[in-house]
């Protein structure tokens, strides 16, 4: 990875402890923004003609690209920005955060995945980085960023970063339809009917090779489409309020209810055997290379998926579902608004004048044009336009280049792009992403903070997280999930409940 030209080690070498992962940020809109090139973040301040020299931290998702490809030349072009990009994959994303926060050789603009992680609460409240709040206003995309969302990341009632937008609830059932058709069943409605799908698809050759070689469920080890089953069921997403305090999501028994149901596809091989240890990459490939007929994911990935298979399985099709009636009717679990926040080190942003031509630049590229670039990529190499409309010559290569990179910039939404000409799957999902915000259920715990969760949270979660895969597997029964639970209270997790419900009450909702 680069080194940050100009940056002094200092006395953040002891933030060694301070470190973590998360958040995202938003913006939007399509009018002009001060430039980033500026003494300031006003409209009305005097504009520099240097370019303003970034550093930036952010993940990425392929193979990095390079510092002289077309696409970085038109957003530095666009934000009178040279860029310095650090790209870090995801899977050693936090590790990557933690030891660059402890080096003190922090880039201009960090991304982190999760701000509420006790390492970068303790950086936030020793001072390590810019409070941006009411520099907001000046900004013509930054100020319309969802106030909502920034409660969710404030820390003690302040903003510290830029969040990346996400819509509310984007989690569905992706399957192959052609597979649905050659088993004779239809796309699933309830509980009972997805299993159904997953026995047909892993038991009734749904490829039609003669050979027992596909199963129904792809998974991996962070057990994302656990979740949207467990929501599905009945369970809180993650937190919910009961008999006025705060309760976790795994002492409902509707989550157990969600750890049977795994349990029995585990049992009867209906799910890939190995996903405690598959990351997401081998998870997409399951469906890629035509091992797994369906994966619970973000519904968007339908289209990369639709565009891979088709081109190595000729007839292949892809259909998504999100609303599954389960026990308590229709319903999902609720994002948060964001992934990711970007924030600001004081040790490297040594001046508010620089805040603000940093504020600048996510500002311009939250600008129709960026949103396009970033979106679309380059006309006449990844898209083209088609009855007025632009359409991907070849979405896996756009993804490659500039969806697994350059979109890490964006402050906005990645579907607030032009709406190009859709292919019908497209325009399935997009009407469900918006109709399912009102059936999603949502995080009470979102606003607030838990002291002991921040310093103990990597240390709890691990606990619930690895007895729910033991059980899964057949590794502990009830007793020995319930035995995890203890662990957890006494590990801290009762004082986790009490301090959020405090926090709660004084909230007053």
């Amino acid at each position: 990875m680069k080194k940050y030209a100009g940056m002094r080690k200092s006395g953040l070498a002891a933030m060694g402890m301070m470190v973590g992962a998360a958040a995202l940020l938003a913006g939007c809109g399509n009018e002009a923004s001060p430039a980033a090139g500026g003494n300031a973040g006003t409209s009305s301040a005097p504009v520099s003609k240097e370019p303003l020299k970034l550093s930036v931290m952010t993940l990425m998702y392929a193979e990095p690209p390079k510092a002289d490809s077309e696409v970085q030349k038109q957003i530095e072009a666009y934000t009178n920005t040279k860029l310095d990009i650090s790209w870090v994959p995801n899977s050693s994303y936090k590790e990557k955060v933690n030891v660059t926060i402890a080096s003190g050789e922090l880039p201009k603009a960090l991304l982190v995945q999760n701000n509420k992680d006790s390492n970068i609460l303790s950086a936030v409240r020793a001072g390590v980085f810019w409070e941006v709040g009411p520099y907001l206003k000046d900004y013509p995309n930054l100020s319309k960023m969802n106030p909502a969302v920034f409660d969710n990341i404030k820390v003690d009632g302040k903003i510290y970063g830029l969040f990346r937008a996400r819509d509310l609830s984007t989690y569905g059932v992706i399957f192959r339809s052609d597979w649905l058709k050659n088993v004779g069943l239809s796309a699933p409605k309830t509980l009972d009917d997805l299993y159904n799908v997953f026995k047909a698809f892993t038991l009734n050759d749904p490829d039609k090779n003669g050979k027992a070689d596909t199963v129904g469920l792809t998974e991996e080890k962070t057990m994302d489409g656990f979740g949207v089953i467990a929501s599905i069921m009945g369970a809180p997403n993650s937190w919910e309020v009961k008999d006025g305090k705060l309760s976790p999501d795994f002492l409902a028994p509707e989550y157990f209810e969600a750890m049977k149901f795994y349990k029995k596809l585990y049992d009867e091989k209906l799910i890939k055997q190995d996903f405690p240890v598959l990351n997401n990459q081998q998870k997409k490939d399951d469906i890629n290379q035509g091992k797994a007929g369906a994966v619970i994911s973000n519904m968007i990935d339908g289209a990369g998926y639709q565009a891979s298979l088709s081109k190595t399985f000729p007839g292949s099709d892809v259909d998504v579902v999100s609303r599954i009636t389960g026990p308590k009717g229709e319903r999902l679990p609720g994002g948060v608004g964001y992934n990711s926040v970007f924030m600001f080190p004081k040790s490297s942003v040594k001046t508010e004048a620089e805040l603000k031509q940093i504020l600048g630049f996510f500002d311009k590229i939250s600008d129709q044009k960026m949103l396009d670039l970033l979106g679309w990529g380059i006309e006449g190499k990844h898209y083209k336009i088609e009855d007025g409309k632009p359409v991907f010559y070849d979405q896996k290569l756009q993804d490659t280049e500039v969806g697994s990179s350059y979109l890490q910039l964006q402050v906005a939404k990645y579907t607030a792009k032009t709406t190009g000409k859709e292919t019908p799957l497209m325009e399935k999902y997009g009407k469900m992403i918006k109709e399912n915000e009102a059936i999603a259920v949502n995080n009470p715990t979102n606003p607030l903070v838990s002291e002991t969760q921040t310093t103990k949270g990597s240390e709890l979660k691990p606990i619930i997280d690895d007895a729910r895969t033991k059980y899964i597997l057949g590794k502990i029964d009830e007793a020995g999930w319930k035995q995890a639970i203890e662990q957890w209270r006494k590990a801290g997790g009762d004082k986790v409940i009490e301090e959020f419900s405090a926090q709660y009450a004084k909230s007053g909702k």
